[in-house]
């Protein structure tokens, strides 16, 4: 049981978080930041918002509740940290009532929100919610790993969590549909009895979708073919697109081939054996499915829904999900080449 400032804290979090989803807003807590291996520091809550076909927000906002917020050093903290994440908006939450901290705030491009504010969020949360916290999401999350006894499931959600701030692109699509991929089979290996892998499956659904749906910002204006080429080489080559990961490819085969006797391989025949492995590459399957516009139009709002899912009070497992969900989950057991009768 968490005690003092942390219970504070972490209690405010959660309402703060309940509150942004009311709004609309696709709202993550404590989403780890680090620096070529170091950890930099923690983001509160990361929010997201889809606003128009066109426009997407992201924010992040951090939350002091403390007798000693030191609110407009972490005005000074924020601004900093959005201008280093790239993110569009910053927001302090503080316990700070003073009419200078806002005024401070505004003047550095930082909204802040109030002590009052903070404490009317909090009482309108005293209902029972629908949903478990973070933290009883952590403690359930604290079972091992079968397939894997050296995987900490905390520690994989917590590495899966920082896709959001540093890869919103196709690079974190698929390092999203690798880890979806231990989850799917994890819960088949537990013969469909971890609720673990099951609340990270539908959580990482959500993270991959808006992933997506960030990702594919720039083409929504594209007809359907020009939007399927331009996902199936996301999905196969990731971010830097097929003509760098050409260019890497030469530049491998170009050293083996100067660090190697030349009757060992044939340049062309390497050459051919990768491209071919990256044709097999079944980017088609999920390129098809998401270029349609219908479908490019509600990544969002699934992404809402897995999400809600994640952290239902009694989780349903996946057969049991709505048949828009089932979709999703098919489509990536099809991309994965799992059988989808067994998941669903």
């Amino acid at each position: 049981m968490m005690t003092g400032s942390i219970a504070k804290g972490a209690t405010a979090e959660e309402a703060l978080r309940a509150y942004f989803i009311s709004l609309g807003y696709f709202a993550v807590r404590s989403l780890p930041f680090n620096y070529k291996g170091f950890d930099v520091t923690d983001v509160d809550l990361w929010l997201y918002l889809k606003s128009s076909s066109l426009t997407r927000e992201r924010v992040c906002v951090d939350v002091k509740r403390k007798k000693t917020p030191q609110a407009m050093e972490r005005v000074f903290w924020t601004k900093g940290l959005r201008e280093v994440l790239g993110v569009d908006r910053a927001v302090v939450v503080t316990t700070d009532n003073r009419r200078e901290t806002r005024q401070f705030g505004v003047s550095h491009g930082v909204t802040v929100l109030h002590g009052d504010f903070l404490q009317r969020v909090i009482t309108g949360r005293s209902s029972p919610s629908t949903r478990i916290s973070e933290e009883q999401l952590l403690s359930e999350l604290k079972v091992p790993c079968v397939l894997d006894s050296n995987i900490s499931w905390s520690r994989f959600y917590r590495e899966a969590k920082a896709t959001l701030l540093v890869g919103l692109n196709y690079n974190g699509c698929n390092e999203l549909l690798n880890r979806i991929r231990l989850l799917i089979e994890e819960y088949l290996a537990t013969n469909k009895g971890s609720k673990a892998s099951v609340r990270l499956l539908y959580l990482l659904t959500s993270y991959f979708l808006i992933t997506l749906d960030y990702s594919s910002l720039l083409i929504t204006h594209l007809d359907a073919k020009l939007r399927k080429e331009s996902l199936a080489e996301g999905f196969r080559y990731g971010e830097a697109g097929r003509d760098r990961a050409e260019e890497i490819v030469d530049t491998a085969l170009q050293l083996l081939a100067d660090t190697s006797s030349p009757d060992l391989f044939s340049r062309t025949k390497l050459k051919g054996e990768v491209e071919t492995q990256l044709s097999e590459y079944p980017a088609e399957v999920l390129a098809e499915y998401f270029a349609k516009s219908e479908v490019l139009r509600e990544l969002f709002v699934h992404a809402c829904v897995f999400e809600k899912a994640a952290y239902a009070s009694q989780p349903i497992m996946p057969h049991q999900c709505s048949s828009e969900q089932k979709v999703f989950l098919g489509l990536l057991c099809d991309f994965l080449k799992i059988d989808r009768k067994q998941i669903i």
